[in-house]
């Protein structure tokens, strides 16, 4: 539940923000998630929260909440002035989701899992009617709380949630967008395949198959499943897709398209990585494919074991890297000669 802050390469003894009052911590996949300042922060102050908080009782295991703060830009600390813009209810500990991110087009991208368990078993990934297992797009600029951007598939609600951009997903925990507005997508498989997704600039409504599909292959779960896997063109295919059975991996860790200096050979290339092995892995993006797939966890860390348990990636500024490692606590900067 705290955000801090590191300013002139130390760490301020006081959180930016601490809101470990409402947080519910069950299992593995729950707490603070999610961050994003918005684009207009240095006037305006805004910035955003992902997290899961027992708020409906005994019902829930964690509701998933996605909040604005109001800060002073030049502080070192905010004020806890939470305005709650959705509240999602989830009965399970599990799939969160929990990513959100300010596209170029100004608006508010949030990830939700699919509502936890197995098999899909809230009905989230082909259900248009809940906000589960979807990429949400809103407009916290406009309207109360926020208001539905005009170019969302289903602004009108009359095909499903109008939060929705992207759908058919069972756990995308981490995304971010390149700097040509492509939105690429870690979403975590069940027990055979890890996905990488993008969606291409501007291209809402795209369905990456969830529970129909896992990765490449059809996953069967009844007979209107077994209708879908008939129909593989109605579905976004991965971009990468990874066998993890007998691997020692398990879950993908979405990354970041390298932006920075330090590492001028490896401007425009996506980093992401598996949380059990620890592997940190590049691509590149060309012509809606990935070209250039290589392990690059023994050029950051020989031992091979440094970085399990990684937790998610992240970038500053600068357009630098860093990997944080949740067993540990330790936040690594992204470095290859």
């Amino acid at each position: 539940g705290y955000i801090r802050l590191f300013k002139d390469g130390l760490l301020v003894p006081t959180p930016y923000l601490d809101i470990t009052d409402r947080i519910t911590p069950v299992g593995n996949e729950q707490g603070l998630l999610g961050l994003a300042f918005h684009p207009n922060f240095a006037s305006n102050g805004k910035f955003y929260v992902s997290y899961t908080a027992d708020e409906d009782g005994p019902v829930t295991l964690g509701t998933r909440i996605i909040s604005e703060f109001t800060a002073d830009p030049s502080a070192d600390t905010a004020v806890d002035n939470e305005r709650v813009l959705i509240s999602s209810p989830h009965i399970r500990d599990n799939h969160n989701g929990g990513s959100v991110e300010f596209g170029p087009d100004g608006y508010l991208y949030i990830s939700m899992g699919d509502g936890g368990g197995s098999n899909d078993s809230e009905d989230g990934g082909q259900n248009p009617n809940t906000l589960n297992g979807k990429i949400l797009r809103i407009d916290v600029d406009s309207g109360s709380p926020y208001a539905i951007p005009p170019s969302n598939p289903w602004a009108d609600g009359s095909m499903g949630v109008p939060e929705m951009f992207a759908w058919g997903l069972r756990n995308p925990w981490r995304m971010s967008f390149d700097n040509q507005g492509n939105l690429f997508i870690g979403d975590v498989g069940q027990g055979a395949w890890e996905e990488v997704n993008v969606i291409p600039a501007g291209q809402g409504g795209l369905n990456f198959g969830w529970p129909v599909f896992e990765g490449p292959d059809c996953f069967t779960l009844d007979d209107d499943g077994d209708a879908g896997c008939n129909n593989p063109s109605a579905y976004q295919a991965p971009l990468v897709a990874y066998d993890r059975r007998g691997t020692g991996q398990c879950t993908v860790v979405g990354g970041y398209m390298y932006a920075g200096t330090c590492m001028p050979d490896y401007a425009g290339v996506y980093f992401y990585g598996d949380y059990c092995s620890g592997e940190v892995f590049t691509l590149e993006y060309e012509g809606g494919t990935a070209t250039a797939q290589t392990d690059r966890t023994q050029d950051l860390d020989p031992t091979g074991s440094l970085f399990q348990g990684m937790a998610s990636f992240g970038k500053d500024g600068f357009g630098e890297l860093y990997l944080t490692q949740r067993m540990s606590g330790d936040v690594y900067r992204i470095e290859i000669e």
